[in-house]
């Protein structure tokens, strides 16, 4: 049976248009069914069912005639609307249909904080630094036989000048990317890896020999050039993953559970302390325990929601969404005690702190209020 929060949560997700395509199905599943649900019964008066019923319809009518979704609203806008008519205690929209006598309280900010951007600061064997966040279509330098410059997009990229079977290793380069940074980097076999903030990436000018190796410390995502030959291995905090070529995400903060999870391919995962490994399948999500590796099926859009610009919260706890705006934002949370709460919950990571602590808000009892770069949690 479905949870009265994740209803909220999908209902939110659909009205706000971020719905996947998977989040709709489930929703649609919900609708065939729900007439069975008995845990939704109404306890609203007929007059609050009338007033609730208009406020959804002509939202909804206002969503559905644009082309995101079309035909999909046009299936559960009825859906939506006749849920909130019949049930009670599901009002993920409580803080947008607040009477006036009870308005809602939004973040308290005396200033606001911009979202993160593409910056990072590049190492180059030799120590030198090169600051990369204003830099585009140059080269920055000429390491062994490969050349390193910066795309038109702002991608760091490693091409191969010339082939030396006989080449020896030159060294390694380290790409570093701060709180409030994002970046994406083409490793010299063409693998793609997208770096989150707060996060580290070592790997070689030239992949030399019959394996290709890289260090990991934070969060990325990889699309790895297969390469049957030459294995691509990726270290991390307590573990090592092994691949050919595949789509895979790797979340390795210190203090948080070191998870992977597999979007496309196959991978298999050893734990550094004791050998002990597992395979993944597509769908899959890896956790590395005190106990071994624990497997799981889960909804993968969630896991590389940051890599697509998109923070996604479900049911996920307070602490660990206090973690990614931390370190996205660049800015610190103060609490006094800290709810044990899970919030669900969508929204762009384009947008300003003050708009992701506004979602937070209408969805629970939370408050926050901006100081600085210090964000207070008012209980």
């Amino acid at each position: 049976m479905i949870t009265k929060e994740r209803l909220e949560y999908l209902l939110q997700v659909c009205n706000q248009l971020t719905a996947t395509a998977q989040e709709l199905k489930e929703l649609d599943t919900w609708y065939e069914s729900f007439e069975n649900d008995s845990s939704l019964t109404s306890q609203l008066s007929s007059a609050e069912k009338n007033k609730l019923e208009q406020k959804i319809l002509n939202n909804l009518n206002t969503k559905i005639d644009k082309p995101v979704y079309k035909l999909h609203w046009r299936q559960i806008s009825i859906a939506a609307a006749v849920f909130f008519c019949l049930t009670a205690g599901v009002l993920i929209y409580r803080a947008s249909f607040q009477s006036a006598e009870n308005p809602v309280v939004y973040a308290n900010h005396t200033n606001d904080i911009a979202p993160g951007k593409n910056v990072a600061v590049l190492t180059l064997s030799n120590g030198t630094q090169i600051h990369l966040n204003d830099k585009a279509n140059q080269v920055l330098a000429q390491q062994q036989q490969a050349e390193i410059s910066i795309t038109a997009d702002g991608t760091l990229k490693y091409a191969q000048t010339s082939i030396n079977k006989n080449q020896q290793a030159y060294g390694d380069n380290v790409i570093t990317v701060p709180r409030g940074g994002q970046y994406q980097v083409i490793l010299p076999d063409g693998s793609k890896v997208w770096i989150n903030a707060a996060s580290s990436l070592k790997y070689p000018t030239i992949f030399t020999g019959n394996k290709r190796e890289v260090e990991l410390t934070g969060e990325a995502y990889f699309e790895i050039a297969h390469n049957k030959a030459k294995p691509f291995s990726v270290h991390s905090r307590g573990q090592v993953v092994n691949v050919l070529g595949t789509h895979f995400n790797i979340n390795s903060y210190e203090g948080e559970i070191v998870q992977t999870t597999l979007l496309q391919g196959s991978i298999q995962i050893s734990q550094s302390a004791t050998g002990f490994a597992k395979k993944l399948i597509p769908g899959q999500q890896a956790s590395l325990t005190n106990s071994g590796i624990q497997i799981k099926e889960i909804d993968v859009e969630n896991t590389i929601g940051w890599k697509n610009g998109v923070f996604t919260f479900e049911n996920t706890d307070l602490i660990v969404i206090i973690d990614q705006l931390e370190r996205w934002y660049d800015v610190d949370f103060i609490a006094s005690q800290l709810p044990d709460k899970k919030l669900y919950g969508r929204i762009s990571r384009d947008v300003k702190l003050s708009s992701v602590l506004k979602m937070l808000q209408e969805t629970s009892d939370v408050k926050f209020k901006i100081e600085g770069r210090r964000v207070i949690l008012e209980n």
